[in-house]
């Protein structure tokens, strides 16, 4: 009896080690594949993907291939590299292949198991660059164009930089004289910070460099306090060039745009790497009420795509400001019908905290009629989805208002202290400015005076209206001070 009670855990653990081991492509009725398909799998893994800064300056290119194991519940285990490329580019390529876990398990006898999968990961070459004691250097002939011959150099471009790319300092422009390099000009280092309640991620920071006339030059990031990367974009001189990348707190992708003429088209995934949504935005403000966005395809947090085409019914779940509690977010969750990429019909939306909730009627994308409902609030009914806080006159009339009421410090001018001053200011629901802050200052007497004009415009603002709602609105204003 002794021997069998020995005996008994043996056959119990090899029974149980066999039925757990992974099956092999040709071993299963229908093989594992991403949620969404290859296509989608495929973009996910290369937006995801940064390749390291040493690969980078190489300017080489590979490919790394993994094997790992799928789940019965679609998410990946035991990856493993089985060809390397190089250290840096298979940490990497296992990073975003464990970031993805939108996975469609194996069946086998009608069952879900689990399935071993090998998986390529490519990085694609580059134009190589100079990489030195952190900084990325880039080298210009007479003409100001990039050049590969340090030799045949007139300037050179010295910009600190860490393992992601972020900017780490001020980017320091240098011309040749003689045999010797001199500071020719240099874009400074932006660190600003962002309010806590606009992020339900926390506190952010925005991180980049600024030309002379402080717009945004470069990568611009957006970090939260652990210095992970939220958002990602290009610019030159202030615009956005090229793709616009957001990413989720895991290091996955969460959205990528791309400006196409007068719109916007953009892709979003769950934080599992499993993808969302496909829709394009207008960029101009559309005539009547009609929504800008046109949405093509949309996947619930299951895989299941139900809008095709442009038609199906959709739920969103999006993190919101709370409407009784401004220092928190809650879960907003909106219903309803697309048809040909526009919203049609009853849609429906709450937040689950019971502070807000509406319903809208649309035909073709346009919105015909809407109530909402606000704790302590009676019903508000509006044929328009919202409109922004404004001063008299646009524009045209807040240019007027500043140069009609600004002044020059008269130390500030004997100190020489010129430049932009951004003030930051709440408009509130009554027209009334408050939350007066300096975003980036430039010398005391002009911060303080960019201040003092702001709020001169106090109780001028007519207030942005959301739903029907007045509502609080957020602007950054650039003040210009200058001795020319």
């Amino acid at each position: 009896m002794k021997n069998w009670l020995f005996l008994l855990p043996l056959l119990l653990g090899s029974s149980l080690l066999a039925q757990t081991t992974p099956y092999a492509e040709f071993e299963v009725d229908s093989v594992a594949s991403p949620r969404g398909g290859m296509v989608f799998y495929n973009t996910f893994i290369q937006t995801s993907l940064r390749k390291p800064i040493s690969a980078q300056a190489e300017g080489v290119g590979g490919k790394v291939i993994l094997s790992g194991i799928i789940e019965t519940d679609g998410h990946i285990a035991d990856v493993n590299v089985i060809k390397s490329f190089r250290p840096d580019c298979d940490r990497e390529a296992m990073r975003v292949f464990k970031l993805f876990n939108a996975w469609k398990p194996a069946q086998k006898n009608g069952q879900p198991v689990r399935q071993k999968v090998t998986m390529l990961i490519l990085f694609q070459p580059n134009t190589p660059f100079a990489y030195k004691n952190g900084a990325k250097i880039t080298y210009f002939g007479a003409d100001s164009k990039a050049i590969a011959d340090s030799t045949q150099a007139t300037y050179k471009q010295v910009a600190p930089i860490d393992s992601n790319g972020v900017s780490m300092g001020d980017i320091i422009t240098y011309e040749l004289k003689g045999k010797r390099w001199k500071e020719y000009f240099k874009m400074p280092l932006v660190r600003r910070k962002n309010s806590a309640v606009n992020y339900p991620t926390g506190i952010t920071y925005t991180v980049g460099n600024q030309n002379y006339q402080q717009q945004w030059e470069g990568n611009l990031f957006l970090l939260n306090e652990a210095g992970i990367i939220l958002n990602q974009s290009f610019y030159r001189e202030g615009k956005r060039i090229g793709s616009g990348m957001r990413y989720h707190t895991n290091g996955s992708i969460a959205e990528k745009s791309d400006e196409l003429d007068m719109k916007i088209a953009s892709m979003t995934w769950y934080p599992n790497g499993q993808i969302r949504q496909i829709k394009t935005t207008s960029k101009v403000e559309l005539m009547g009420n009609n929504d800008p966005e046109l949405v093509t395809a949309f996947w619930d947090s299951t895989g299941r795509q139900n809008v095709v085409e442009g038609n199906g019914r959709v739920t969103y779940q999006n993190q919101m400001l709370s409407k009784n509690d401004t220092t928190r977010h809650t879960l907003f969750v909106e219903q309803g019908l697309y048809e040909n990429g526009v919203k049609q019909g009853l849609w429906t939306g709450r937040y689950i905290d019971g502070s807000y909730l509406y319903e809208e009627i649309y035909a073709k994308g346009g919105l015909q009629a809407g109530k909402g409902w606000s704790a302590g609030v009676d019903t508000v009914r509006y044929t328009s989805l919202g409109q922004q806080s404004e001063f008299p006159g646009g524009m045209k009339g807040l240019a007027q208002f500043l140069n009609q009421n600004l002044s020059y410090p008269v130390s500030a001018q004997k100190a020489g202290a010129q430049g932009r001053v951004f003030v930051s200011f709440v408009v509130c629901t009554d027209g009334t400015l408050c939350d007066y802050e300096v975003l980036k200052g430039v010398q005391s007497d002009l911060d303080r005076e960019a201040v003092q004009v702001v709020q001169k415009m106090s109780g001028k603002w007519t207030p942005g209206v959301q739903r029907g709602q007045k509502v609080r609105v957020k602007y950054n204003l650039p003040i210009n001070f200058s001795l020319n």
